[in-house]
């Protein structure tokens, strides 16, 4: 998924921590408890002409949504 995101265009980021608050996640994006939670991938178009910085995995979240 990473390649052909990559191959249109897009930006993508594989984000194992979410790990860390599955939970959290399920609940906010209505995954049900058969459901685990291996990665997010973020995907977009990116800006190449600002850095990144890390912010916490949920305010992520909730901006992709």
């Amino acid at each position: 998924m990473l390649l052909v995101a990559h191959e249109l265009g897009l930006g993508t980021c594989w984000i194992g921590e979410i790990l860390k608050k599955e939970e959290q996640v399920k609940e906010l994006v209505g995954a049900t408890d058969d459901l685990e939670l291996m990665a997010v991938l973020s995907v977009g178009y990116s800006n190449k002409t600002t850095t990144s910085r890390r912010r916490d995995i949920l305010e992520n979240i909730v901006s992709w949504f």
